[in-house]
């Protein structure tokens, strides 16, 4: 602001002294509003053009002096006073002080003396508003902030907390008529108390009015600043709500692992029933079939009688081999035989058969205990992987191998096939995938898929130990 824009008010009861300082004032540029010789000539001239800043004598006419002025000027309209007087005693300078003022200029005074002050005050009283402006946004996002804020200073003293956190302990939102302020809930001591830390930390309350709560708090440390300690900021939300969704959230997903886990058992069990009616009963009649075939070829003269007898006998070997295949589809009853080292391997040498894709077998088997239905789930997440690699790997070679963990065993299928990006694929719309989480899910593992393109793709499926037939 140059001083031609600085508007000026002087209050001076002798008219000589003000048009003198008057003159002084625009030689220099500055533009007088008005010269007042009473208190009340002073706040009706403020309060019809306010002034950028007021130049006041102490000794003025009227029945109140200028200190009373400048007081009541500075609560009404916030406008700079310099006080102008020739009196300088402690008592006069004590009242004074009490109204802020931006200078104190002894007379007689200099020129230079009054424009140095006028510039100081002017340039203070800019500062002092963007102070201003800047506390009042801060105040406004503290007290507004839908978080809990809580300011503490050394030893954990509590220096300041907003509405969202007083609302939050079941206390009476206080307002700017509160004086003195309210004290400090004990429950926002407690939380104030807590050792700071930037990752979340998890606090239970009972409000005032007796509800229990749970509180998540994090933490930030404000350094110190030329006039200020130190401080700590903790950030609070009530996260009672979301722990009790989450609570629900897991809980239907146990109840659905459960059922699936449940579906699962009833569809095995229905496998191995259709499997073993298919075995017994179709493979008996198809064997029987093939008997009376026999017979019936060796005691016929008619060439034509054996002939067919001969080509149906070839058909229905071609029949029990397809129910032996479907059996083995349904129910691997190599595993419920011979267990699960065995069914993995007959299936792997299946696989390079109908693919032609070698396998290198890496696992040994015999020193890895899973309970029975774990078994059966993990060998069904294995055909389920090379089943994918099949249809979409284009891979020469595969690795099936094994390793132990602390908490129990991870098995890795691993290709060197074209690959894909996990990021862009949509793996949620994959029955195959998502049936081989839930398998892995239900017996508390999971499955993990790395892949780039050009770099293959390896199904990692861990699971926990437990001893065999838990």
């Amino acid at each position: 602001m140059t001083s031609s824009q600085i508007s000026v008010l002087i209050v001076e009861d002798e008219l000589i002294v003000a048009h003198s300082l008057q003159a002084r004032l625009e030689r220099h540029g500055y533009r007088v509003i008005a010269l007042a010789r009473s208190g009340d000539d002073a706040i009706a001239a403020v309060s019809r053009s306010r002034p950028d800043l007021i130049l006041m004598d102490i000794r003025i006419a009227g029945d109140i002096d200028g200190i009373a002025v400048a007081e009541r000027i500075r609560a009404e309209h916030d406008v700079p006073v310099i006080f102008l007087t020739a009196y300088s005693d402690d008592e006069t300078l004590a009242r004074a002080k009490i109204t802020e003022p931006f200078g104190y200029i002894i007379k007689p005074f200099e020129t230079r003396e009054l424009i140095n002050n006028i510039e100081i005050a002017v340039y203070r009283k800019r500062i002092t508003d963007q102070l201003a402006a800047s506390e009042a946004r801060f105040r406004g996002l503290f007290e507004n902030a839908v978080i809990g804020l809580i300011l503490s200073g050394p030893d954990d003293e509590v220096v300041e907390t907003n509405r969202a956190m007083l609302a939050m302990v079941g206390c009476r939102t206080r307002t700017a008529a509160d004086f003195p302020p309210p004290a400090i809930d004990p429950r926002i001591r407690e939380i104030a108390r807590i050792e700071p830390s930037t990752k979340p930390v998890e606090h239970a309350i009972t409000t005032a009015a007796g509800e229990r709560r749970i509180l998540e708090i994090t933490s930030a440390r404000i350094p110190k600043g030329p006039t200020s300690d130190a401080l700590t900021a903790r950030f609070v939300q009530d996260v009672t709500e979301l722990r009790r969704y989450q609570r629900e959230l897991e809980e239907r997903q146990r109840g659905l692992r459960t059922l699936f886990l449940n579906e699962e058992s009833i569809r095995e069990q229905e496998r191995t029933r259709l499997s073993r009616d298919l075995h017994d009963v179709l493979g008996q009649m198809l064997t029987a079939l093939k008997m009376d075939l026999h017979w019936l070829g060796s005691h016929t003269t008619d060439d034509a009688t054996a002939t067919g007898a001969t080509e149906m006998i070839g058909q229905v070997d071609e029949m029990i081999v397809f129910t032996k295949k479907v059996c083995s589809q349904l129910r691997d009853n190599v595993l419920d035989v011979f267990g699960f080292a065995v069914a993995l391997d007959e299936h792997l040498s299946q696989f390079e058969t109908r693919t032609a894709i070698a396998v290198d077998r890496r696992y040994d088997c015999s020193s890895i205990g899973l309970a029975h239905d774990v078994e059966v789930s993990l060998l069904r997440i294995i055909q389920e992987s090379l089943t994918n690699v099949t249809r979409h790997a284009h891979a020469t070679s595969v690795t099936v191998e094994c390793g132990r963990t602390t908490t129990g065993v991870v098995w890795r299928v691993r290709d060197d096939g074209v690959g894909f990006d996990p990021a862009s694929s949509r793996p949620a719309e994959s029955l195959g995938l998502i049936g081989m989480n839930e398998r892995a899910a239900a017996w508390g593992g999971r499955v993990t898929i790395v892949s780039a393109p050009g770099s293959g793709t390896t199904v990692e499926v861990e699971v926990p130990c437990s001893e065999r037939g838990e």
